[in-house]
């Protein structure tokens, strides 16, 4: 029994020692949670992962002190576990420190162990953890070249200069797929566009004189927005070979008086070898101007001008028969001017006698130009007149006639009565194919006499032969008692039936007749030389194997090298002229045409026509301005000593250049006159002008003034106006009477046609501001003595008192003062006394002039009579004279007078005539002097104010009387004036 429980409590004792054994020695066991597995998703950027379950054990297999990852190809492992709690077996996933996730290994397949604490070597079993790396935009999209380079040909849209290649080191969508190519200066309106798979194309044909070449940058862009560097893309535009002529202005502006202007001054020729197949022995080039529709054919309008007579020695004596310039516009005259004069077959112009009389002589030159179209055949059938004599009553002889039929110019001249009783050539028919190609043609008859007939067309002689002329003989005109013809222009006068008939259908102009006399041809072909032509500039740089070569009227050019580079050298040498002072204005068109003379044999290839317009620009009229200052201060003391009108004037000529530039053109014009008129018209009593009379007589002006103002006229340059102009003075004695005064001034050029502008001036007069001596203290004028020599005259005596005395203005009438020319003469030291005139500036005070010399010379002519009788009627060798009685006798009247004159001095002291005055007669004169000093001229050398002797008047003009020996003239009732006057001082 005892043996029994002994062996029972061994048993119990084994089996705990043996549970407490097991229990010691058991594995970890991984909580999964129910999931087959571990699994955790990682950022690239990220280092802490979240695995699902998390990590975890039983809580009766721990505790654990380490997890070990492993994979199954033995790669390894960019992560470890860290437990945070052994007994729960909580643990952090990490990415080490040293390790870098990467997209392109997109997940990891790992095992995990748990490690038991107190024995390494007892583990859980191994549980699978899948870590799956997310893709973060981590990097940027990369162009494979940093510099690419293109090629592409002119001319043409290309769709694909080339193709850019980008990359993106990030996984998938949308960070690792470049979803776009972006040109980054395309601002600048580049021609190219660049597609999202970075193929680059051109949006429009590229021009290689424009540029050469184009610099792009172009960056790429994932499709998470992400951009790349920018790669630089250089495109070169390959010139492309087009035959012809390259770099060709087809606009040149023409201004008239510039002389010859190249037209082609930056062109090249090319011609493409390769492509053409051709090796070039010669190049020849014909540059055509072509100016008819302008001109009407360069000749009809410049065949008889002053300009081609001179210059070709055409005879002065020929007459227009047809002057467009004097018909009116109404239905008998038909004026088209731009088109000469238009004939409908139902009118004639009759030239007038005063243009032409009596019979056209057997020795003429007739020119005209026509226009002419064939007609219908009853029309060709027809005599259409050009220019018809017939006699003028009762008969339809024709005297003279040229007219068309059939299309043929066909010219009579009938030998008058008188004539040899011969039969010989009277009708002359010329076949002509210019007569009716509705195109414009100059033409001209040589007679020089009948035997002797020659016609020019368009400057060209023609060639005659046996058949073309027909020439037809008549017999002489029968005698008649009737002598007197009629000349008419399209049509002719039938005196039977007193009406015209065979009327002319076209155009004419340029209808000229020379009687008795013959133009050479040469100067005829001289006289049709086009106006406007071509030039070729470069005949000193031609090589050997170059030619040009003109045709007769220099519109057209024929040059000719060796090679197109050649060619293309001498093209820059054509040039364009036009020597009409006024030619028409518009556009000309020139062509030229090119072609090449292969070596194989001697193809010829023609080369693109290039066409072009010489844009002829019309006059433009200058303009005339003139400018100054329109308000203008002034006040009474200047008014009176000589205000200047536009002391500040400009004068200024203007006109636009070629350019259509305005410039100033001053210099080159003259100026025909300017007005200056005052508003309203002066009042001729108390306002008058100056000029400056020296400065006039040096220039080619001449001066008029009349109660409205002054006018200078003249052709002068603007300067010279201007001088003129602003040294004018206005004068007015009485200036109280206006506070303001209007003017205006205008300036003409070109015989008048241009007009300036009309400046408008307006003078304020504002009142005397500065300090003089009151009026009621007038000094007490002292007298003048005057000495004579017994020799002189009593006329000696007052010419020389007259040169010391002038007349108060303002106490003269207007027709006395109309007398007086504004000239700035200088006037005597003596007289100048007042206001501070001085000698040396040749100007005296219009306005404050007060001695009233009109009334004292009467009285001062009769005293020297009377007193030179009393002298030699008494024995007293001395007499003095007697005082005024007031009972009558001969009174001197010295109201009008502001000074005391002793005409005779001492006769026994002297040896002469003479008189002086005692000192009570003095006192009583001064006292007269005193009482009438209002209107007497005050002596006020003491009584010059600072503000007038700032200001020195100036001088007006003054003509001087040829009776009179001094400078002043004042002359009788006898001896009105006129209210204008012309003169050239």
């Amino acid at each position: 029994m005892r043996h029994a429980y002994f062996l029972l409590l061994v048993g119990a004792l084994l089996g705990v020692s043996l549970a407490k054994h097991h229990h010691a020695a058991r594995a970890p066991i991984i909580n999964l949670q129910g999931a087959e597995e571990l699994v955790a998703v990682v950022r690239e950027d990220e280092n802490i992962i979240s695995t699902v379950p998390d990590f975890a054990i039983l809580s009766e297999t721990g505790p654990v002190c380490n997890y070990l990852l492993s994979s199954q190809n033995n790669e390894p492992v960019p992560f470890d576990i860290q437990v945070v709690d052994k007994y729960t077996g909580a643990a952090v996933l990490r990415v080490k420190d040293a390790a870098t996730l990467d997209c392109k290994k997109p997940e990891y397949n790992l095992q995990v162990q748990a490690v038991k604490c107190d024995n390494d070597k007892v583990k859980s079993e191994m549980v699978s953890l899948k870590i799956r790396v997310k893709d973060t935009n981590n990097h940027a999209p990369e162009i494979e070249n940093p510099w690419y380079t293109f090629h592409v040909e002119e001319g043409k849209v290309i769709e694909e200069v080339g193709v850019l290649k980008a990359s993106d080191k990030d996984c998938g969508h949308p960070n690792g797929e470049i979803c776009e190519y972006e040109i980054t200066n395309g601002l600048k309106e580049l021609p190219f566009a660049i597609s999202n798979q970075g193929v680059l194309r051109t949006t429009q044909p590229l021009n290689y004189t424009q540029s050469k070449s184009y610099i792009l940058t172009v960056v790429a862009i994932d499709c998470a927005m992400r951009k790349s560097k920018s790669a630089l893309v250089t495109v070169h535009v390959d010139e492309k070979c087009v035959q012809g002529i390259t770099a060709m202005n087809d606009r040149v502006n023409y201004a008239p008086g510039v002389g010859s202007k190249l037209l082609l001054p930056d062109v090249s020729l090319e011609f493409c070898e390769k492509e053409s197949v051709c090796e070039p022995t010669s190049v020849q080039s014909v540059i055509e101007l072509r100016a008819g529709h302008v001109t009407q054919g360069c000749a009809r309008d410049t065949v008889y001008d002053n300009q081609t007579i001179q210059s070709c020695g055409l005879s002065t004596a020929t007459v227009k028969l047809l002057n467009e310039d004097d018909l009116t516009s109404s239905a008998e005259n038909q004026i088209l001017a731009d088109q000469g004069i238009e004939f409908d077959g139902a009118r004639g112009l009759t030239v007038t006698d005063n243009i032409h009389q009596g019979l056209i002589p057997d020795h003429f030159t007739l020119s005209f130009s026509m226009k002419h179209a064939a007609g219908t055949k009853d029309e060709q059938s027809n005599k259409q007149n050009i220019l018809c004599e017939s006699d003028d009553f009762n008969m339809n002889r024709h005297h003279f006639s040229v007219y068309i039929r059939h299309c043929k110019l066909e010219v009579v001249l009938r030998r008058e009565a008188g004539a040899t009783a011969d039969f010989r050539a009277a009708e002359w028919r010329w076949s002509l194919p210019e007569v009716c190609d509705n195109e414009w043609h100059s033409y001209s008859l040589l007679f020089n006499g009948i035997d002797d007939v020659n016609v020019v067309v368009d400057g060209k002689s023609f060639n005659a032969d046996e058949r073309n002329p027909e020439i037809l003989d008549d017999w002489p005109l029968h005698k008649t008692k009737a002598s007197k013809t009629k000349l008419v222009v399209g049509a002719c006068w039938h005196g039977r039936q007193q009406k015209l008939s065979q009327f002319f259908r076209g155009q004419l102009s340029a209808l000229y007749l020379l009687r008795g006399a013959v133009e050479s041809e040469r100067a005829i072909k001289c006289a049709h030389t086009c106006p406007e032509q071509l030039q070729f500039t470069g005949v000193d740089e031609l090589l050997e194997g170059q030619t040009a070569t003109f045709s007769p009227d220099q519109t057209t050019l024929t040059l000719k090298a060796e090679t197109a580079k050649q060619m293309g050298q001498m093209l820059k040498r054509v040039a364009y002229v036009n020597t009409q002072e006024k030619p028409a204005p518009g556009h000309r068109t020139f062509h030229v045409e090119t072609e090449v003379t292969c070596k194989q044999e001697e193809k010829k290839i023609r080369l693109p026509v290039s066409k072009g317009y010489v844009f002829v620009q019309q006059i433009s009229e200058p303009t005339l301005s003139i400018s100054a200052s329109s308000q203008l201060k002034s006040n009474q003391h200047m008014v009176k000593v000589g205000q200047a009108m536009v002391p500040d004037l400009t004068i200024t000529v203007s006109q636009n250049n070629a350019d259509g530039e305005l410039e100033d053109v001053t210099q080159s014009h003259k100026i025909d006159y300017c007005k200056m008129h005052l508003q309203p018209a002066r009042d001729m009593d108390v306002e008058y002008f100056s000029s400056p009379a020296s400065l006039i007589a040096a220039l080619n002006i001449e001066f008029e003034h009349d109660k409205d103002g002054i006018l200078l006229r003249g052709e002068e340059s603007a300067q010279g106006y201007k001088e003129v102009l602003s040294k004018v003075h206005y004068f007015n004695t009485r200036p109280e009477s206006y506070a303001k005064r209007t003017y205006t001034v205008q300036c003409a050029m070109l015989k008048g046609r241009v007009l300036s502008n009309q400046l408008f001036v307006t003078m304020t007069i504002d009142g005397v501001t500065s300090t003089t001596t009151s009026t009621t203290e007038t000094p007490v004028a002292q007298p003048i003595q005057f000495t004579f020599n017994s020799g002189e005259t009593a006329l000696d005596s007052l010419e020389l008192i007259e040169r010391h005395f002038e007349p108060a203005f303002d106490q003269l009438g207007s027709s006395r003062l109309q007398n007086i020319l504004e000239m700035d003469l200088p006037r005597p030291k003596a007289l100048l006394s007042h206001h501070g005139y001085d000698v040396g500036q040749g100007a005296i005070a219009g306005g404050a002039v007060a001695v009233v010399v009109v009334v004292c010379v009467g009285f001062l002519l009769v005293l020297l009579v009377i007193g030179v009788l009393k002298m030699r009627d008494t024995p007293m060798p001395r007499r003095r004279r007697q005082k005024r009685q007031s009972d009558g006798g001969m009174h001197w009247d010295d109201s009008g007078m502001n000074i005391t004159v002793n005409p005779l001095d001492d006769v026994e002291k002297n040896g002469g005539i003479a008189e002086e005055f005692s000192d009570e007669e003095e006192e009583e004169e001064e006292s007269d002097a005193e009482s009438c000093s209002e209107c007497s001229y005050r002596d006020e050398d003491d009584d010059v104010t600072e503000d007038e002797e700032d200001h020195p008047e100036v001088l007006p003009h003054i003509e001087a009387n040829p009776r009179v020996a001094g400078a002043l003239e004042w002359d009788d009732e006898d001896a009105m004036p006129t209210n204008a006057r012309s003169y050239r001082v």
